[in-house]
């Protein structure tokens, strides 16, 4: 190294984090001789799920472009083992490179039981993916595009110009975005999925796991009806997930649809003289940590984006947008509305307080919406780890009851489910505290876990900014189970998995028995062996802090959605229908929190198909202005 380093006694200096941090500045980051001004028709930030497929379409879609995704995190390649290896799906939550390291408030809370007492809700971390793919990098690969037509017939309720989001328009994006490998499909399932997209969804292609097919046994027996497609005509009933695997690996929107965008590298020549001309690609950066959106001081009138500063190798950079451009955020619920208040897009106190210069009042961040979860678990047979399963293999879909009773034989029928009970084999490193006492005893675990997830939920959260510092987290209040109906209804649904847990074959094959709730494992019940609804209460709001390794399982599903809401700007909207952002031009968002309403099931083939039909919304738009 050519660079003087007579400072530093025999290396002794280079141990100390700041010193090293000094002279990669001083060494590398100023030592750049070039520093070209960064000008895209697109900037994408955000190479999550949305970012990834919105890229590909516009960058086949739109001639003659050039296309800058900025990605916080790095390729999915920087952990390929554990990203990409199914089974692993847990441990890849584990790698805080990926992650972005969010982490909800505690609150104090009435309790839903009794009133009279206070109930401390604990704050969680909240897993996000900061790699290429987003958490689609990241989640368990369950593919899910919500099979109930009226909530997305909701979403085009709003008024006349959302009807390119009712369920007919939505159902030709997922179909546009899928490729599903299901053999001998009949004519109803091609109903409904689509089979030439890029992201590829099958089944299990080596069965599933002995006690899992025991599982659903116990709930035919119960009288659940079996369902072969969660997709389908209905979703209610228990069957198999179908997941975003191929060739025995994780697929996810970066391997599908990232990676096929960057094949494309076309040259046009300057036709007006001999120079280089412009290539048409799609750029990535990765590290980019991007700060907030450069507006058109020069204009008075208006609130015109023109690009975005972002930190990258140590250095803040800028780049901009050519004329007809777009900025267009794809970071997410929780990065978009965040990028959105730095930049003076959101409520007027938050952004005051934070000494942001208000540019548009808007309810960023109002409608934090996310699908509360919690398990429980029981003890089995030994299962031998499948290396080609993720684990997560059989769904249940009911109707809970509202006063917190078991469900029904009625309930099991209900068309319109809102919960969704995850039944997977312990895998190693989901350790639930009653897990970890088993395993001081006995040393080895094997058993069921079903994590029950509130697909409809009533409560409703907000994030705000803590400061006006990007790198600062955003406070996230989650407000779960704030509404009593979202209580009895997970309660309704823990008693079901109790019942499922004693029935045959799970009982007498497998030996299913279930722990941590009345025994020495875990004591929960106050008065003897039955609980009572505020001892659910305790268990459900306790199980919202199970710990895991280093980190938390949180009772969510990192399914966070709404908080950049597509509405009308009276009806508390941040984006009109086609995801432009009230009073501003040049600027969209696109990703799970544009959302009016939250899926009843897994968010990141609605977050996929929303970014197909942005894209279509974008090339119109641009086409228009380009004639």
């Amino acid at each position: 190294m050519s660079q003087d380093l007579s400072g530093i006694e025999k290396n002794q200096e280079l141990k100390n984090d700041d010193k090293i941090r000094e002279f990669w500045i001083k060494n590398i980051c100023n030592n750049a001789k070039f520093k070209t001004k960064e000008i895209y028709d697109f900037i994408i930030v955000g190479a999550g799920t949305a970012g990834c497929v919105l890229a590909r379409e516009l960058i086949h879609g739109i001639p003659n472009i050039n296309i800058l995704v900025l990605e916080a995190g790095g390729p999915n390649t920087y952990s390929n083992g554990l990203i990409n290896l199914p089974c692993a799906s847990f441990k890849a939550f584990h790698i805080s490179e990926n992650d972005w390291g969010y982490v909800t408030e505690e609150q104090r809370v009435q309790s839903s039981v009794n009133p009279t007492k206070e109930i401390l809700r604990m704050g969680n971390p909240y897993v996000r993916g900061k790699v290429w793919g987003g958490s689609s990098s990241l989640n368990t690969m369950v593919y899910m595009q919500v099979s109930q037509t009226k909530e997305y017939n909701e979403w085009a309720a709003q008024g006349p110009e959302y009807k390119i989001w009712d369920w007919d328009h939505c159902l030709e994006a997922f179909k546009a975005v899928e490729n599903n490998s299901r053999k001998n499909s009949d004519e109803n399932f091609k109903k409904f999925h689509g089979f030439d997209g890029l992201l590829h969804v099958q089944d299990s292609q080596n069965g599933i796991y002995d006690v899992m097919s025991g599982l659903i046994d116990a709930a035919k027996n119960l009288g659940i009806p079996y369902n072969d497609d969660f997709n389908g005509e209905r979703q209610n009933g228990v069957g198999i997930f179908q997941f975003t695997i191929k060739d025995g690996k994780r697929c996810s929107l970066a391997d599908s649809y990232l990676k096929d965008a960057l094949k494309k590298v076309e040259l046009y020549p300057d036709s007006k003289d001999d120079g280089f001309g412009k290539v048409a690609a799609v750029d990535v950066r990765s590290f980019a940590h991007v700060l907030d959106i450069i507006w058109d001081e020069e204009n008075k009138n208006e609130n015109v984006a023109i690009g975005v500063r972002y930190f990258c190798n140590g250095v803040v950079r800028e780049a901009f947008i050519a004329p007809k451009g777009e900025v267009i955020l794809c970071g997410g619920a929780i990065n978009s509305p965040q990028i959105l208040m730095l930049s003076g897009i959101g409520p007027k106190e938050n952004l005051e307080s934070n000494n942001i210069k208000v540019r548009k009042e808007l309810p960023v961040g109002k409608s934090l919406l996310d699908h509360p979860s919690c398990c429980i678990v029981a003890k089995s047979t030994p299962n031998a780890i499948n290396h080609w399963s993720n684990g997560a293999e059989v769904g249940i879909f009911h109707k809970a009851n509202i006063e917190g009773k078991i469900p029904c034989k009625d309930d099991f029928f209900d068309e319109n489910p809102d919960i969704q009970i995850h039944a997977f084999p312990y895998l190693p490193d989901f350790i639930d505290p009653s897990i970890k006492l088993y395993n001081n005893k006995y040393d080895k675990f094997d058993g069921i876990i079903l994590l029950i997830v509130l697909n409809v939920p009533s409560s409703v959260g907000y994030l705000e900014l803590k400061s006006n510092n990007p790198f600062d987290q955003p406070k996230m209040c989650s407000n779960y189970f704030e509404k009593s109906d979202d209580l009895y209804r997970m309660i309704s649904s823990l008693k079901l998995c109790r019942e499922i847990f004693k029935q045959p074959p799970l009982s007498t094959v497998y030996n299913v028995k279930e722990i941590g709730i009345n025994d020495e494992f875990g004591k929960w019940c106050t008065n003897g062996d039955d609980m009572s609804d505020e001892d659910w209460e305790k268990f459900i709001l306790t199980k919202a802090c199970i710990k895991f390794l280093f980190t938390l399982l949180p009772s969510f599903s990192f399914h966070a959605s709404g908080t950049v809401k597509m509405a009308p700007e009276s009806k508390e909207g941040v984006v009109n229908h086609r995801l432009q952002v009230y009073g501003t031009k040049n600027l969209r968002v696109v990703d799970t929190s544009i959302f009016p309403y939250i899926p009843s099931g897994n968010t990141n083939a609605p977050a996929a198909m929303v970014a197909w039909r942005a894209s279509r919304l974008i090339i119109e738009d641009y086409m228009v202005e380009t004639s």
